[in-house]
């Protein structure tokens, strides 16, 4: 039995994560006690059956459980740290909202009973961190119910440092998490998110251990603030836009954009003849249905047709380009790849796999098919501004679709 009076306690909430293990071991080395959380029936490493560590099973979703853990901890607290998450990819068509209370009662409510209570047990010397997402302040396309469960811990720790610092004499501060590897790092989202990251490279569980470290033992007169450690993900200019959609979802948006397109709206599009654009899947046949609604409804459609015109012969019969030629409401027009390359390169670096530009409001991109993506919608300005300067110049050395195949 340790003597827990000659050691600083420090309470884990969520130990069994990969950040909860890593500032475990920073903690032991540097002489504190553990008392550490994890939700029932979660899988525990041997790493954290230590002599001075504790572990307590929790239900998150229980407030009678929490309370009587909380009773259970008679000891002085030196430093409490809530890293523990809720975390649910949602289905914005068909909408789980037990999923959304769940979220709140782990990632909200759970971390403001922990707070309350364990704030009880102590004193000027202590500090309390929650640990936080930065989707707090960017929102998320997939996981409403987390980000602003995360927004909402954000003002939680504001009023905690109004209240009890005064009462107790406590600090509590916020570490804002970016992406971070781990057990995720094969995800091919995580992956591909390094791309809007300045530091081009996920963030490491050992390193926001050390943030969430400094911040508990050291930084004393930090309070009610949050630090964001995100490799500058938040000030790369290229967010204000959805995660990589997979094909059911992507058609789903492209579906509401175009059903939902007013009367006078102008569409600018860019195809590049992509195998996944020109199928046959029921998906892709109601898109290219809904051009032609869209069309019928008074919005302006111009689409700009680019590949080699060599290969205009493999097109000829395809039944959705003829469909194009035969249209007097969408403007189909054509510009040839090889020479695209030889006059005007940089061009292609923004038109990738081509888009749907819809005014100056949204641009719906597509990516090629990995079995994992199809295609993401983004509001950023200065993308949606790139893409429509690019389009101009494309206009500018198109020609008539119908010049290039025959209906």
């Amino acid at each position: 039995m340790n003597d827990l009076s000659t050691k600083k306690v420090i309470v884990i909430a969520g130990i069994n994560s990969d950040i909860g293990k890593e500032l475990s071991k920073l903690l032991l080395e540097a002489g504190y006690f553990i008392i550490g959380l994890y939700q029932k029936d979660s899988p525990i490493d041997n790493e954290l059956k230590n002599e001075n560590i504790e572990l307590k099973e929790v239900d998150y979703f229980s407030r009678e459980n929490l309370l009587k853990v909380t009773e259970e901890i008679q000891s002085d607290i030196f430093g409490f740290v809530f890293m523990e998450i809720y975390f649910h990819l949602e289905d914005t068509f068909e909408f789980d909202y037990d999923k959304f209370e769940d979220s709140y009662k782990v990632n909200v409510f759970a971390a403001n009973l922990l707070v309350r209570e364990l704030v009880k047990k102590m004193n000027y010397e202590s500090s309390i961190v929650m640990v936080n997402s930065i989707e707090a302040y960017r929102g998320s396309f997939g996981a409403s119910a987390y980000a602003s469960a995360q927004a909402a811990k954000v003002n939680l720790v504001q009023t905690f440092a109004n209240i009890f610092t005064e009462m107790y004499g406590i600090r509590i501060n916020s570490i804002m998490a970016g992406w971070i590897g781990g057990v995720m790092e094969s995800d091919e989202t995580f992956n591909k998110a390094t791309e809007t990251i300045p530091m081009k490279r996920l963030g490491s569980p050992c390193e926001i251990a050390d943030d969430i470290y400094l911040m508990l033992t050291r930084h004393k007169y930090t309070n009610g603030s949050s630090l964001v450690s995100d490799g500058g993900y938040l000030s790369m200019d290229s967010q204000s836009r959805t995660e990589d959609l997979d094909s059911g979802k992507f058609y789903k948006i492209l579906d509401k954009f175009f059903s939902e397109t007013k009367q006078g709206s102008k569409m600018w599009v860019t195809s590049t003849m992509m195998e996944n654009e020109w199928n046959e899947s029921p998906a892709e046949k109601k898109f290219i249905q809904s051009n032609f609604d869209a069309a019928n409804r008074g919005v302006e459609i111009e689409r700009i047709f680019l590949f080699n015109k060599e290969d205009a012969e493999t097109f000829q019969k395809n039944p959705y380009i003829q469909r194009y030629l035969s249209s007097d409401k969408i403007i189909s027009k054509f510009v040839d790849l090889n020479e695209l390359k030889e006059k005007n390169p940089k061009l292609l670096d923004i038109i990738k796999n081509g888009w749907i530009g819809i005014d100056d409001y949204a641009l719906l991109v597509d990516l090629p098919s990995d079995g994992t993506s199809r295609g993401y919608v983004t509001f950023n300005k200065q993308e949606i501004k790139n893409a429509k300067t690019c389009f101009e110049e494309l206009h500018a050395m198109a020609q008539p679709l119908k010049n290039i195949i025959k209906k």
